[in-house]
């Protein structure tokens, strides 16, 4: 397992040594108000409140490319605002999913496990939920122990 790991983690750093890195800015982009394909956009769009109240929003705020459209420039300044809620969505997502695994693990364990697949067990839900906040900590632990991973020899394989 952990000459597999090695190998991925070794790919994964070779791949990203390889690509060149991309542009921080955006040199194309300009201030909306200031392009003249949104103007242009601006112009021949149906006069309403609907299309109004965002082309006023758009040229103050955005930047506009060749096209016309506004666009989102990437810049280090804007990492944050994409890895804080893709952070909490993993963390949130794998809270659900460990909190989950964990409770099925445990109503495996005992006398009637389809009785508590059916009627949920709320002091071992909230036991699983509990185990579910560090889930990060116990997957890591159970990846380098082996532990994550069913053994080849466990999985049935149909005869053919």
């Amino acid at each position: 397992m952990n000459k597999k790991l090695f190998i991925l983690v070794f790919a994964i750093a070779l791949l990203l040594s390889l690509l060149s890195p991309a542009p921080v800015h955006s040199s194309n982009l300009v201030p909306c108000k200031d392009s003249q394909a949104f103007l242009e956009r601006q112009a021949s769009a149906p006069d309403s409140y609907y299309f109004n109240q965002p082309y006023k929003a758009y040229s103050e705020y955005l930047m506009c490319g060749d096209d016309g459209l506004p666009h989102l420039p990437l810049s280090l300044d804007r990492a944050v605002d994409i890895a804080i809620p893709f952070g909490l969505f993993l963390y949130i997502a794998g809270l659900i999913g460990w909190s989950s695994r964990a409770y099925l693990q445990a109503s495996g364990k005992s006398k009637k496990p389809e009785e508590n697949e059916i009627f949920i067990n709320f002091p071992m839900a909230i036991q699983s939920l509990i185990k579910g906040l560090i889930w990060p900590a116990l997957f890591f632990v159970e990846l380098t122990s082996g532990q994550l991973a069913a053994k080849d020899r466990e999985i049935y394989v149909s005869p053919r």
